[in-house]
């Protein structure tokens, strides 16, 4: 008995360290925090002339259901639901158009249980009309529904798309780029804050990935939101300091794990400041559906 007990043991400790230090452990190490300078994201957003939009809209276009500890460090073996989806700002100035959606190539991909092509059609809709389109980060589930049109040079003229972001950039290898992509779209670089619409503001955020940024936007009624992009997947992300599994963060990823968690004690730092900021997060559909603080949020695209 006493080697079986042994022996079980040992298979617990060989099992439970691994599952322990891939899926559970959360210890941010000697990370500190970044800083998002809301005061000057606020100026930024009122520099350029022209109203302000008026609506967030958000369309899923397909969704898994995964182990909550993937994408919250010990948060649980529940599955919780990870959602594909594409946002967008609507007012007189024009609509902008915050990432895309993704080709029916990467949904099989990744292995997703349920994806719309018809609902990605809206977003491809929302695409076109768009007068700015930008990107939270440079993956396939965010970008890889613009570079998939079939008219992607036309619509690309619209998008800015930093170095990083781009068809020569880190993580360009891992995307279907078009050939000649490159001359599609204009050249864009920023370091810091850029606005780029009235009310809308870039904010680099590298550590998910090399090009990384949220966006900030404030409304014509004041309420002002951040898409938080992948830095934070899940609402839980932010509100509870908790990246990623080191499994999904470390190993699938890549990403910079100590810049990923300066940029979640910023987030939750400047939402302890300003109570009324909306932060949205990667992935989190039912959070943007159910969650109290999203109810400005719109279910789906503005028909065209």
């Amino acid at each position: 008995m006493r080697l079986r007990y042994k022996l079980l043991i040992a298979v617990l400790v060989l099992t439970g360290i691994p599952f322990y230090w891939l899926l559970v452990d959360n210890r941010p190490g000697n990370a500190k925090s970044a800083t998002i300078d809301i005061a000057g994201a606020r100026r930024l957003a009122a520099s350029i002339p022209g109203p302000a939009p008026e609506t967030v809209h958000v369309q899923q276009v397909g969704w898994r259901r995964l182990p909550g500890t993937l994408f919250v460090a010990g948060g649980g073996l529940k599955r919780n639901l990870i959602s594909i989806y594409a946002l967008e700002l609507n007012g007189p100035w024009g609509s902008i158009v915050i990432d895309s959606g993704m080709g029916a190539q990467e949904a099989g991909q990744m292995g997703l249980e349920h994806y719309s092509r018809a609902d990605q059609a809206r977003v491809d809709t929302a695409l076109r009309a768009a007068r700015v389109i930008v990107f939270t980060h440079e993956h396939s589930d965010h970008i890889a529904g613009l570079l998939r049109l079939p008219d992607f040079a036309a619509v690309a003229a619209k998008a800015l798309i930093p170095p990083e972001q781009a068809p020569d950039g880190p993580k360009a290898g891992d995307l279907p780029w078009p050939a000649d992509a490159r001359s599609a779209f204009p050249p864009f670089a920023y370091t810091g804050m850029k606005a780029v619409a009235p009310g809308v503001v870039l904010i680099r955020t590298p550590g998910h990935t090399p090009g990384s940024q949220m966006i900030f936007a404030r409304l014509a009624n004041g309420r002002e939101y951040l898409f938080a992009g992948d830095t934070a997947t899940m609402a839980r992300n932010w509100q509870q300091t908790r990246a990623r599994s080191r499994l999904v963060g470390d190993i699938i990823v890549g990403e910079d794990r100590a810049a990923v968690f300066g940029w979640l004690k910023a987030i939750r730092a400047v939402q302890a400041a300003n109570p009324e900021l909306v932060v949205i997060p990667g992935h989190d559909y039912e959070t943007l559906l159910y969650g109290k603080q999203y109810q400005g949020v719109r279910k789906g695209f503005v028909a065209r």
